[in-house]
């Protein structure tokens, strides 16, 4: 047996939301059940708009990172490459260094 999670406080079948609506959008979020499993959710507006305002904060958080995060490990991987290159001796001196110090 497949133990599935919900993600609300309220589960109805799907019969109970279609004459109960109101009270499932009342509620924020409700699961609804087909032969006891999830199959959707009914979710009002308020709750909604929150889910959408969070993601938008996440792409424009990701735009923001993107670059930087793209930059630094352009410059790991040079730094690694050139690291390859140098002999034991060399590598002791990279072991101790800092990030920043390597990624100059």
């Amino acid at each position: 047996m497949t133990i599935q999670k919900i993600y609300s406080q309220k589960a109805v079948s799907v019969t109970y939301a279609g004459s109960h609506i109101k009270e499932c959008l009342d509620n924020g979020t409700t699961a609804l059940l087909n032969n006891n499993k999830v199959t959707g959710y009914i979710v009002n507006a308020e709750t909604f708009e929150s889910m959408m305002n969070i993601l938008d904060d996440i792409t424009s958080i990701k735009k923001q990172l993107s670059p930087d995060l793209e930059s630094k490990i352009i410059r790991a991987q040079k730094t690694l490459n050139g690291i390859q290159r140098k002999s034991a001796s060399d590598y002791e001196k990279y072991k101790h260094m800092s990030d920043d110090e390597l990624f100059e």
